[in-house]
């Protein structure tokens, strides 16, 4: 009759016994170190998202300072021709008035 037992020397003990835990925390750190990886690549996609948004609203505001100036130039512009007109027709009325005296 053959011994199917598996025999492990009593000095062999503490230091399975002790490498059970070790295996278990290297494990847990291995999916600790995939899931930060994970999170990482995450808010790397976010980062880019919102650096992308940012560029378009950068854009945007200068279109519309520009815009804002291009309006205001005009409008100054509308008002310079305003007040010569009013001066022109004001020269107008004078020769009118004065001519019918």
């Amino acid at each position: 009759m053959s011994n199917n037992n598996i025999s492990l020397p009593s000095y062999m003990l503490p230091i399975v016994m002790a490498a059970v835990p070790a295996l278990v925390a290297w494990g847990s750190m291995q999916a600790q170190a995939q899931a930060t990886d994970e999170d990482v690549e995450r808010v790397t996609k976010v980062i880019e998202k919102v650096v992308e948004k940012a560029d378009a609203n950068t854009k945007s505001t200068a279109l519309n300072e520009q815009a804002i100036k291009t309006l205001a130039d005009s409008l100054s512009q509308s008002n310079e021709l305003a007040a010569a007109s009013d001066a022109k027709l004001q020269t107008l009325i004078e020769i009118m008035l004065k001519q019918n005296q």
